[in-house]
């Protein structure tokens, strides 16, 4: 359920993932809270899985031979197999319990850091930018790159229908303005 600020439903933007991916690779993986952020951009990056997914995955969810993950979604409970890069394998600690996990808080990283950090990137963007932008993002690139086929669209973000998709992704007026292209 999307929370409402004045009746109105507050939605993320989609972002520029380059910039993400830069500020990712600047980071200094040295220090857990940046390690935490890294790991949680890239599995964000490399799946287009939903943020409350990312954060409780938990290692043993990790195939590390396979290089994938599998696990079952909070949100649809829908089974989800994704792979991950040999990058991302080689900064989880297979001794904890979560992939990403505070040493100073001993629990899960919370949403709202994520979220923190995630705005301080891209403030004065003058997007809305939440957690929820990087699966928007991603699910827009599989899109485009899949010469905008709904359904490869909808299979990634694991969606029951295309309308679904479409409406998450965003693409409706675009795709209208495309087909007065055709009356001219």
């Amino acid at each position: 359920m999307r929370a409402k600020r004045n009746n109105i439903p507050k939605t993320s933007d989609k972002i520029d993932i380059q910039v993400l991916r830069e500020h990712c690779e600047a980071l200094d993986l040295s220090k857990n809270n940046d390690l935490n952020f890294w790991l949680y951009c890239n599995i964000a990056m490399t799946t287009g899985l939903r943020s409350v997914d990312i954060l409780e995955m938990k290692v043993s969810d990790i195939n590390f031979i396979k290089s994938e993950v599998s696990l079952r979604e909070k949100k649809t409970g829908k089974r989800v197999k994704a792979p991950l890069g040999q990058s991302i394998l080689d900064k989880i600690d297979k001794s904890l319990e979560f992939v990403i996990w505070s040493q100073k808080y001993k629990g899960n990283v919370s949403l709202m850091t994520i979220n923190r950090r995630l705005k301080k990137i891209y403030e004065g963007s003058g997007s809305n930018v939440s957690s929820h932008s990087i699966r928007k993002s991603v699910a827009t690139i599989i899109y485009n790159k899949s010469g905008n086929d709904i359904i490869k669209a909808m299979i990634f973000l694991n969606h029951s229908s295309p309308v679904v998709t479409k409406n998450y992704l965003n693409i409706t007026q675009e795709e209208k303005f495309e087909l007065y292209s055709l009356l001219l």
